[in-house]
């Protein structure tokens, strides 16, 4: 691996969160952690590339590949890296809402400088998203390896796979998947969304750029998206700030603690008890997933 960039980390990162979320499917074929490294192939300009960001240092992020990058293919890899490290949001806006609300304040103890971590480009979140539909989080690594295993070009001899892109999704035929366990739904779902994008009616990179209340309706009016999945890609792929993926299980439960309910909120429920963190919602979901899991083990939803 060659080293060509390194890239500030703020004070109090936290990089255990995030290499936690990148980790969180230990059997992945498209992206691994070991150590403090993260491991991913990325399409680049000059071909498929293995990329590695180490955390170790603690103050850097230091990039390295599996070959010579010219100066675009580099930048285009940091561009990718900010995303995986959620180093593209404002970290410190709940901290100021905490300063005046208790209730806020309780949430972020003890968690500063907590990231929210972004999937390398939005189309893998959106394959998360579907995949991950009224599913757990084990089952849902275990149909997108499928996936990746079915759709996803070989990179290396050490067994790694590119993400597969939309093309290669919508070229599939709804059986190649339900062959691999995924319901006939699920499959016909992913294939619509991979076909919007190749056909051009679907711009995940143009959503990113709208209002949060545009960009949901446009993924909603698609056949098998509802809020949570829109919302999530929202959150993990586009990377708007201000999302709360109502009707998440992990988000419910975080909730009922934070507030000491006797009973789960509902979807209005949830709502209603999101409103005091905006604009930072989305940051905001990150502490209350982060706050049901065990310290440092990241990512307790998705």
């Amino acid at each position: 691996m060659r080293l060509f960039a390194e890239l500030p980390l703020p004070a109090f990162y936290r990089a255990a969160e995030v290499l936690a979320y990148h980790g969180r499917d230990g059997a992945s074929l498209t992206e691994r952690v070991e150590g403090a490294r993260i491991l991913k192939p990325l399409r680049l300009a000059g071909g498929p590339t293995l990329v590695a960001i180490d955390l170790g240092s603690g103050t850097a992020a230091t990039l390295a590949a599996d070959r010579p990058l010219v100066p675009a293919e580099a930048e285009a890899v940091l561009a990718i890296a900010r995303r995986m490290l959620g180093l593209n949001a404002d970290a410190a806006g709940l901290d100021r809402i905490a300063e005046r609300d208790p209730i806020v304040a309780r949430l972020v103890a003890g968690r500063p400088g907590l990231r929210l971590p972004l999937t390398a480009h939005a189309w893998e979140a959106m394959c998360w998203a579907v995949i991950g539909q009224q599913i757990n989080l084990t089952f849902a690594a275990a149909l997108r390896r499928e996936m990746v295993d079915l759709a996803g070009a070989p990179h290396g001899e050490s067994g790694w796979r590119l993400h597969p892109t939309p093309a290669d999704i919508a070229a599939l035929a709804p059986e190649a998947l339900t062959a691999r366990r995924f319901s006939r739904a699920k499959a016909a779902y992913l294939i619509g969304v991979a076909r919007a994008v190749t056909e051009g009616t679907l711009d995940l990179d143009a959503l990113a750029l709208l209002p949060a209340d545009e960009a949901e309706e446009r993924l909603v009016a698609l056949r098998g998206i509802g809020r949570w999945t829109a919302r999530y890609v929202m959150l993990r792929g586009l990377g708007h700030g201000d999302v709360a993926p109502v009707g998440d299980s992990g988000l419910a439960t975080a909730l009922q603690r934070l507030h000491g309910l006797e009973v789960r909120p509902d979807m209005a429920a949830q709502e209603a008890l999101m409103r005091p963190f905006a604009p930072f919602r989305s940051l905001a979901t990150a502490h209350l997933w982060a706050s049901l899991a065990p310290p440092l083990a990241g990512d307790a939803g998705r």
